[in-house]
C-alpha cells in the first residue's frame, strides 16, 4: 500500500491507493512513517464472538425480545465501515428474538453530508442484506422528520431523528479512530452529528468548542464536544452499540460490542494500545494523504493535516496530496475565506458568522496561524478555490514536495513520508496524549 525504498541517489516513495510516486535525495529523507498493528479479525468467528460477549449489556437476542420496531444506525460511505460484515450477525440477533426484517429500518447516519447513492447503499449494507429491509438516509434539515429532546448543559438543542427516536430497539454500529477534534470517532459520534439536525450539530461543532485545547485528537478527557456528544446520546439512548477497529488496508482488527459508553471506551483502549507515534523533532516537511475514503473529498481530505499539526513547528510545512473525486465537499469551507484579507480575518469571521461545514475551514486557520504552510496537490479542486483558503498548490504530488522544500525556513530541510497520519496519535519526545 505505501512503501520507500532506494533507487540510485534517492529516496523513493510509493503509494498503491492513489497510484503516487514521489522521489527525494536520500540525505533529505528522514522515512515513512507507520505502526504495527494487531492481526486482523476472523470473519465470521471473530465477529460472532463478540456479539456473544457484549460489554455492558445482555446479548442483543436478548434485549431485542418484544420489539416492534428496530432502528439501526449506520455510518455513511465517508467513513469505510464495513458494516456489511456486521450487518447480517445483527439481523441474525434480531430474527432469533422473533424481530423480522420488516420490522427494521436502517438509518445511514449522514449528519450533514449527502443521502447516499443507490450504489453506496448497497455497499454500506450489503448487498445479501438488502431485500426486505428498508433502508433511509439521515436529513438533518426537514423539521418533521426531527424530534426535539432537550438541551445539554452546554446549551446544544438536541434534536434527532424522528425514525430513530420511534424505535422500540436502536442499535448503532461505528468506527473507532481517532478524531480531529472529538478525541475518537464511533460510539456517540452515531447520534451526534450522525443522526442529529443541523442546528444541534452546527451548536456542538461551534468555534468557542473547536477552539477548546482539549478538543483535539485523542483527547475525551475534558473535551467539551465529546461530552457534549454523551450528553447528546443519553438523551435519546441507544440499547446496543458495535465498534469497529480498522487497520490501514481496512480490514477489521478489533469489535467491541455493548454498551454505548463502555464499548467505545474498550475500543479506544485498544486503539491507543498500537496507535501512538513518537517523534524525535519537529519535522520541517511532511507529506501525507488521507486514504480511503476521507479522499472523496477536500472537506474529508484535511484530516490528517489537522492531526498533524501539533508537532508541526512554525516555519514548516505540509504536503496533502488527494484525488478528490468529490471535489470540495462543501461550498460552506470556501465561505469564510471569500474576499478575506488574512487568516486572522476568517477566524473573526467564523466567530460570528459560523455554519456547521465550516468546521474545517476553521481548524485549517488554526494551522495556519501558527506558521504553518500547506501545499495542496489535487486534480478535482480548482486551483483558485484552494488559492482564496491561503494554500499553496502544486500540478502533482512530486511538484508539491520540490514547492515545499524551496518554502521551508531550514536551508537543509529533512523529509518525511506519513500517510493516513489522522489514524495516528503523534506526539513529541515521548510527550503522552491523555
Amino acid at each position: 500500500m505505501y512503501s520507500i525504498h532506494e533507487h540510485g541517489p534517492d529516496m523513493v516513495y510509493r503509494d498503491g491507493i492513489e497510484n503516487v510516486e514521489i522521489s527525494v535525495g536520500r540525505e533529505r529523507c528522514t522515512g515513512l512513517i507507520g505502526f504495527e498493528e494487531p492481526p486482523a479479525v476472523s470473519w465470521p468467528d471473530g465477529f460472532r464472538a463478540a456479539f456473544g460477549s457484549p460489554r455492558g449489556t445482555p446479548v442483543l437476542r436478548d434485549i431485542a425480545r418484544g420489539a416492534g420496531r428496530v432502528a439501526v444506525i449506520v455510518a455513511d460511505s465517508t467513513r469505510g465501515v464495513p458494516t456489511a460484515r456486521v450487518m447480517p450477525m445483527i439481523l441474525e440477533e434480531l430474527a432469533s428474538a422473533g424481530v423480522q426484517k420488516g420490522a427494521v429500518t436502517v438509518v445511514i447516519a449522514t449528519g450533514v453530508h449527502r443521502p447516499a447513492t443507490p450504489d453506496e447503499v448497497g455497499d454500506i449494507v450489503g448487498k445479501e442484506s438488502l431485500e426486505g429491509l428498508r433502508v433511509i438516509s439521515h436529513d438533518p434539515y426537514d423539521a418533521g422528520k426531527l424530534v426535539y429532546l432537550g438541551k445539554t448543559t452546554h446549551g446544544t438543542p438536541v434534536e434527532v431523528s424522528r425514525t430513530v427516536f420511534d424505535a422500540d430497539l436502536r442499535i448503532a454500529v461505528g468506527k473507532v479512530e481517532p478524531h480531529e477534534f472529538a478525541g475518537f470517532s464511533g460510539g456517540r459520534k452515531s447520534v451526534l452529528p450522525g443522526i442529529a439536525s443541523e442546528r444541534t450539530i452546527e451548536a456542538n461543532h461551534r468555534p468557542e468548542m473547536l477552539m477548546a485545547p482539549e478538543a483535539r485528537p485523542g483527547q475525551l478527557l475534558e473535551n467539551p464536544i465529546h461530552l457534549d456528544m454523551i450528553e447528546a446520546a443519553g438523551m435519546l439512548k441507544i440499547h446496543f452499540t458495535v465498534n469497529l477497529v480498522l487497520n490501514q488496508a481496512g480490514e477489521t482488527i478489533g469489535i467491541f460490542a455493548g454498551d454505548l459508553i463502555e464499548a467505545h471506551l474498550a475500543a479506544v483502549r485498544f486503539m491507543r494500545s498500537f496507535c501512538q507515534v513518537s517523534l524525535k523533532a519537529r519535522p520541517d516537511i511532511i507529506v501525507t494523504t488521507p486514504g480511503r475514503p476521507l479522499n472523496i473529498n477536500f472537506y474529508q481530505s484535511v484530516k490528517p493535516l489537522i492531526a498533524l499539526a501539533p508537532v508541526m513547528a512554525p516555519g514548516g510545512v505540509l504536503v496533502l496530496y488527494c484525488s478528490c473525486r468529490d471535489g470540495l465537499g462543501t461550498q460552506d469551507m470556501l465561505i469564510p475565506y471569500e474576499g478575506a484579507r488574512d487568516v486572522e480575518e476568517v477566524i473573526r469571521r467564523l466567530n460570528t458568522e459560523y455554519r456547521i461545514q465550516m468546521d474545517h475551514a476553521l481548524l485549517l486557520g488554526k494551522i495556519l496561524l501558527k506558521g504553518v504552510r500547506i501545499v495542496v496537490a489535487t486534480p478535482s479542486v480548482e486551483e483558485s478555490l484552494l488559492h482564496k483558503m491561503f494554500l499553496d498548490t502544486a500540478g502533482s504530488p512530486q511538484k508539491a514536495l520540490e514547492k515545499a522544500m524551496d518554502m521551508v525556513l531550514n536551508p537543509n530541510p529533512r523529509v518525511l513520508f506519513f500517510p493516513q497520519a489522522q489514524r495516528a496519535l503523534s506526539v513529541l519526545d515521548q510527550v503522552s496524549v491523555h
